[in-house]
């Protein structure tokens, strides 16, 4: 079997490839080890909706649960900051949906779309793959592509088999959430926990409806299984457990997500790699969903005519947000890492310039002085970022040093 373009997963990314690719007029097999695509869910299932409207991507009504119009950052269970710009405020989606249709799309286009696809084994000469073996469904065949896409994901099959490794297993973010029922109706916010509970990355509190919502956390290392530690969270949080009991789960997801930066659009010999298998996301959030779909309809468009374009013009296309999405992760890990603050300090000035609330440019000057006292930092969120709302919060945590 010979085709222009195999396009290996279909999440966002494969589905933005195959589509673009199948569009540009090339013969196009996407496949998915998957029986059902977009089953298990490995993500909390947000975008935010400035992203959304500087995409032009249309999401399908039918994956869509709710809207926030906001986001709201607990630090150190401390302080509250909630950032009301266009870029904060989100849309929750169903992913078993979403990914379906997008699938959906890339096969209205003309692409091949097959479920319960695996790949088994690559014929590589050099750096040019010159045949794949897929299990489909049972049997075996053979596929001559001209072209090949990864979008397997952080822990890519392609990339092993290609002996490359865009994200280091120290710059994978571990994460696991449970859909819950809650006790009493949500805010209409997405909620950011950041503290030492959770370790270095996040909690979060994203709403798929009025008393549904994905509650989970993700960081970066190995704790222990992610599992546990988010029922105990849950459970000791008392902004979470105010509004959910552990014995109110509906489904309980895990999946990993890289954070090591826009590194491009990373190309071996004719493999093009998308998605979290290139590391395509936007680090300091981890917000995949969207940038992954953009990046790969940039590589099915270049796999299809150019792929040697394929870096050049997904830096023209998606870099300045993708680099300034890097510089934040990297501030941000700096912060939490820097042993010259106490840890209370550490959560404030990442969870600032996470929200936003601060510019990188701002947190030199911030840390080299003395730390300023609530109403200077409220006043300093305020004049840097005027869509931002600090309050200081009952019980707040004492820390020594």
């Amino acid at each position: 079997m010979d085709c222009d373009v195999l396009v290996v997963g279909l999440g966002p990314a494969g589905c933005g490839a195959a589509q673009a690719a199948a569009a540009a007029g090339a013969k196009v097999l996407a496949i998915d080890r998957k029986k059902e695509i977009g089953v298990p869910v490995q993500c909390g299932e947000v975008i935010g909706k400035g992203l959304l409207r500087s995409s032009g991507l249309k999401l399908p009504r039918q994956a869509i649960c709710s809207h926030q119009d906001h986001t709201r950052f607990v630090i150190d269970r401390s302080i509250s900051i909630r950032n009301y710009a266009e870029q904060w405020a989100s849309v929750s989606v169903e992913r078993k949906i979403l990914d379906k249709l997008l699938a959906a799309r890339a096969a209205t286009e003309g692409a091949s779309v097959q479920a319960d696809t695996t790949l088994i084994d690559l014929d590589i000469n050099g750096d040019i793959v010159e045949s794949a073996t897929l299990r489909m469904r049972g049997r075996d065949v053979t596929v001559h592509p001209k072209t090949l896409i990864a979008a397997d994901g952080v822990h890519s099959t392609v990339a092993k088999m290609t002996g490359v490794c865009w994200s280091s297993p120290d710059m994978v973010a571990h994460g696991g959430e449970f859909e819950m029922i809650s006790k009493r109706p949500l805010p209409r916010c997405m909620q950011i926990f950041i503290e030492e509970e959770v370790g270095l990355g996040y909690g979060w509190i994203i709403p798929k409806g009025r008393k549904r919502a994905n509650v989970g956390l993700a960081e970066v290392g190995d704790r222990g299984r992610i599992r546990d530690r988010v029922e105990k969270w849950v459970e000791d949080n008392p902004i979470v457990s105010h509004y959910f009991d552990t014995d109110c789960i509906i489904e309980v997801k895990s999946g990993d997500a890289p954070v090591p930066g826009f590194q491009g659009g990373p190309v071996r010999g004719n493999v093009l790699y998308t998605g979290d298998a290139a590391g395509q996301t936007l680090a300091f959030v981890g917000e995949g969903i969207v940038p992954a779909y953009l990046c790969g309809l940039v590589a099915g468009e270049c796999a299809a005519r150019s792929p040697e374009m394929y870096d050049s013009v997904l830096r023209e296309r998606m870099g300045d947000e993708m680099d300034y999405a890097s510089d934040l992760k990297d501030v941000i890990l700096s912060v939490w890492q820097d042993e010259s603050l106490n840890l209370h300090q550490r959560f404030l000035v990442a969870g600032m310039v996470m929200s936003e609330s601060i510019s990188p440019e701002s947190l030199e000057k911030l840390i080299d002085g003395e730390m300023p006292s609530f109403q200077e930092l409220k006043k300093m969120a305020g004049s840097s970022n005027p869509h931002v709302r600090m309050s200081r919060m009952i019980g707040r945590r004492r820390y020594k040093g």
